[in-house]
């Protein structure tokens, strides 16, 4: 009997107590893996099917995993940001980034020679490695930004400065592994926090894609310990797009906007393909690069290319560009087509670099979204296939070179 007592008191001690805290463990335990598997799993048999992967990227990036992340963060940065430059630094170029930023956003940047505990904000200093927090850290003080010679350059010193307004790395996406694929063996210890993932209830999720293109992704070699890939694109016609530091792209520019500037104006506007309203004019939008006009309404038409507007049909169409030239075409066809462009021969200085520039490449945008950069071309094994993932597609040559040249042909499929 004393025994049986015994059984009963240890059973409702084990169901009330220590059953609840093995639920709860687990429950914890598996939100990361869960998050990370649900992300994985909807893409496996598309990953195995190229034919079908690139659109599902798209659809996915276009509809439910439409995100561009931002911490949410304890202390958000006000305007004026006063900003420092330390000893060594090259103080025009830092300049140029700021005010660059400036021209973009509703944010106002004021240069300060000497930092003072009366005033807080960002101090660049020379440092043997690029860092900067995420976020802003502290609600007084001044934070900050240590400048190495891997990013003392426009684009790297751009990038630095996102960071700490608050912008994660694009590859630390909740949704990063629909789109890259990760290899942990080659990342340098020091650069492994680099490339973890921010989960869902740490970030505020903004609602644009997923960009291969933005200042914030990493380029394929990027914190390699081996010169061995640390990433690489799922679609693989973006290998030679990731990782560029010579501007901001649209969404960039779009998520520091819609964080810092949403309520700056008082009347709101409609904007057309993707645009949003300017807030340093709230009576005209800020455009993709591929639209213009007030609503961004227009296709974008550069001068001396020609008719800017091509109909694709069943017969090819063939395309040559040669020397220096900056011309963009919009491609259309049937709504319930696709287009087929083949890409036969491309010489586009540098031809050294692992990167195609934005000056000196072929840029094609096949996505749905066509507020994301394209994917660039210049120097890679050819011919190159491309399927649209709708009955749209944007063709941009941008070359200041006299030698370069490009052939291609698009043509009308299903």
């Amino acid at each position: 009997m004393i025994n049986l007592k015994k059984f009963i008191l240890h059973s409702v001690i084990y169901i009330l107590y220590i059953f609840p805290c093995i639920i709860s463990s687990t429950n914890f335990s598996s939100k990361e893996e869960y998050i990370k598997k649900e992300n994985v799993k909807r893409s496996i048999e598309e990953i195995n099917n190229l034919k079908y992967y690139n659109e599902k990227i798209d659809e996915i990036s276009i509809n439910n995993r439409k995100k561009r992340d931002m911490i949410i963060l304890q202390y958000k940065w006000t305007s004026p940001i006063y900003y420092q430059i330390g000893y060594a630094l090259k103080l025009w170029l830092i300049r140029k980034a700021i005010n660059y930023l400036k021209k973009l956003t509703c944010l106002n940047f004021v240069y300060v020679t000497s930092s003072t505990n009366h005033i807080s904000g960002i101090k660049f200093v020379t440092s043997f490695n690029c860092r900067a927090y995420l976020g802003r850290k502290f609600e007084k003080g001044w934070q900050e930004i240590g400048i190495g010679n891997e990013c003392h350059n426009f684009g790297g010193i751009i990038r630095m400065v996102l960071r700490t307004l608050g912008i994660i790395y694009q590859h630390c996406r909740i949704d990063r592994d629909t789109f890259i694929k990760v290899f942990p063996e080659n990342i340098a210890a020091g650069n492994v926090e680099d490339f973890q993932i921010l989960l869902q209830a740490n970030i505020n999720q903004l609602f644009l894609p997923y960009e291969y293109g933005s200042l914030m992704h990493f380029g394929t070699l990027d914190g390699s310990k081996n010169r061995d890939y640390t990433l690489m694109p799922k679609d693989h016609l973006y290998e030679s797009t990731v990782g560029q530091q010579e501007e901001l792209t649209f969404n960039d520019i779009k998520t520091l906007n819609f964080h810092y500037c949403a309520n700056k104006c008082k009347i709101n506007i409609t904007c057309s393909n993707h645009g949003y309203q300017d807030p340093n004019d709230c009576y005209k939008c800020i455009c993709p690069d591929s639209f213009e006009g007030f609503k961004c309404e227009r296709y974008k038409k550069l001068l001396g290319c020609g008719t800017s507007l091509w109909t694709v049909r069943k017969q090819p169409t063939f395309f040559k560009f040669y020397g220096k030239k900056n011309c963009m075409y919009h491609l259309k066809t049937n709504g319930l087509k696709k287009i087929k462009i083949v890409i036969l021969k491309i010489k586009i200085k540098p031809l050294y670099s692992f990167k195609c520039s934005e000056s000196n490449s072929l840029e094609i945008k096949y996505w749905k979204d066509k507020s994301v950069m394209g994917a660039r071309f210049c120097h890679q094994k050819f011919p190159k296939i491309i399927k649209s993932h709708d009955n749209y597609a944007i063709i941009h040559y941008n070359s200041f070179c006299d030698t370069s040249y490009a052939q291609m042909y698009f043509i009308e499929t299903f």
